[in-house]
């Protein structure tokens, strides 16, 4: 097993949790956070790449490979960012996976199914995309145990997309749910962002529970694709081969 894939690995993941944690916790990401998993974990790859000189001068296609994929991510990363596909968090995050692993990490029996297009941040975004969509399933199981079958048929959108928290817990949620100006319940199909005036309507209204969306910030889907990227691999890349 490569050892100093695994150390920087780990490093980096260590980041990511750490990230998810503060982008949950309160929806800021400092840049100290990216600039110290860059210093921790840089010279495990400059470390790498020198002991591959020879090698890499050899193969000078996968050298170009290495120095165009990174490139190619860098500028994905950014142009995502510009559309408000993510936020600035999001985007320093896969231009630090571009920098920190110019060939996808390989140690041990991993990543257990492909290593995709080869561009490893490439694979973790791709990864993070796919994953989004199954939070829905979780939410519809747990909100199929804890709500029951009959309000789904009423409702299927809330058990796909959101849940039923107290007044009091409302934090980074949108609302389903929110009283009007008379105090009569409205129910929305497009969650709407919540202010002091809804929550303070539905607490003096006596209002105990209502149906939000969680406002997930991307960060989270970025660490579940890294993980997965590593252990399984490229996931989007499997699907493209299995539907050709």
């Amino acid at each position: 097993m490569n050892l100093l894939e695994l150390a920087k690995v780990l490093i980096v993941l260590s980041f990511l949790l750490y990230a998810c944690r503060l982008d949950l916790r309160s929806r800021i990401v400092p840049n100290r956070v990216w600039k110290f998993m860059l210093i921790f974990a840089i010279p495990f790859t400059a470390i790498q790449i020198l002991q591959s000189y020879e090698f890499l001068v050899a193969e000078r296609i996968l050298l170009l490979f290495m120095f165009f994929g990174t490139v190619f991510m860098l500028l994905l990363a950014y142009i995502l960012y510009r559309l408000n596909f993510y936020g600035g968090a999001d985007a320093k995050a896969l231009m630090c996976l571009a920098v920190l692993f110019p060939i996808y990490p390989d140690f041990g029996s991993f990543p257990i199914i492909n290593s995709g297009f080869g561009v490893f941040a490439f694979s973790v975004l791709a990864n993070s995309v796919i994953f989004a969509p199954l939070i829905m399933l979780v939410l519809l199981f747990r909100n199929l145990a804890k709500e029951g079958f009959r309000g789904f048929l009423k409702n299927p959108l809330y058990y796909i997309t959101g849940y039923r928290i107290p007044v009091d817990k409302i934090r980074f949620h949108n609302l389903f749910e929110f009283l009007d100006d008379d105090g009569e319940l409205k129910r929305v199909k497009r969650a709407i962002e919540p202010n002091e005036e809804l929550i303070s309507r539905l607490k003096k209204h006596g209002v105990e529970k209502v149906w939000v969306t969680p406002a997930l910030p991307f960060i989270v889907f970025i660490t579940l694709g890294y993980v997965s990227a590593l252990i399984f691999g490229d996931i989007l890349f499997l699907a493209i081969t299995l539907i050709l």
